[in-house]
């Protein structure tokens, strides 16, 4: 790609940026708090609410930058899993803070999905042993959250084209101890209610802990009240101000 495609393609991205502002008013933001930073453990839902239903309220994300394409200052090749747990998905990850990085990172791509039983997978692999019945109970709760949150209906066949993918572009992580690292994971989720819907891009930052048990990296409650980064886009100088290190995946940042 070329330096002009690339700052075409960013001016476009963040043309369609949003962030969630009340991301954790929902039951996907629930899910996520609860699949990877625990939320306290709490498995409830918000009140139920008929404007809350049709998924929350959002506002620009991104802080105005009309400069071009930037690349990225720090990149990151996590390491894999050595092997496929629950739902396909990799775990055994290294005893690093990489390792814990990438654990944190598999948990919250998982999460974001419309299919209870990937949902609960995601809850099986990567929560920590005393959390994961609790948190399991709500993976149908989740998954139906996060079709409100694509704008589809709770029930019922997925309408033909409809979309949710979480792509996550940027990890921050700090090392506790050995055993303890904290993860934020910057991440693109992109939605369509259907076929021919124009796809909606939103930027999260998702914070969690992850520990060391049984041989592998696990995710722990945080502090829901904690407080995190503004939500970046990769590719402009922003990123590399919050000092956001680009996830390498393959040949593809």
């Amino acid at each position: 790609m070329t330096l002009n495609l690339q700052q075409q393609a960013q001016r476009r991205m963040r043309r369609a940026l949003f962030f969630l502002v009340g991301l954790v008013l929902v039951l996907v933001g629930a899910l996520v708090a609860i699949a990877f930073t625990g939320g306290g453990g709490s498995t409830k839902a918000a009140p139920d609410s008929k404007t809350e239903s049709a998924g929350p309220s959002a506002t620009p994300t991104v802080r105005p930058d009309d400069g071009g394409y930037v690349a990225p200052a720090q990149t990151v090749k996590l390491p894999d899993g050595a092997t496929k747990g629950a739902g396909n998905l990799p775990v055994q990850f290294p005893h690093t803070p990489e390792g814990a990085a990438a654990m944190a990172v598999a948990s919250v791509r998982n999460a974001w999905s419309m299919d209870p039983a990937q949902v609960r997978a995601g809850i099986v692999a990567y929560s920590s042993a005393q959390y994961r019945d609790q948190m399991a109970t709500a993976a149908e709760d989740g998954a139906k959250g996060n079709r409100q949150y694509a704008g589809i209906p709770d029930t019922g066949p997925l309408p033909a084209g409809a979309t949710l993918v979480a792509w996550p572009i940027g990890v921050k992580y700090s090392a506790v101890n050995s055993d303890t690292v904290d993860v934020l994971v910057l991440l693109r989720v992109t939605h369509a209610a259907k076929t021919g819907a124009e796809p909606t891009t939103t930027i999260v930052v998702s914070p969690g802990r992850a520990v060391w048990e049984g041989g592998d990296w696990k995710g722990v409650p945080t502090d829901p009240g904690q407080p995190l980064p503004d939500p970046v886009d990769i590719g402009t100088a922003y990123f590399n101000e919050d000092r956001w290190k680009a996830i390498q995946e393959g040949d593809r940042l």
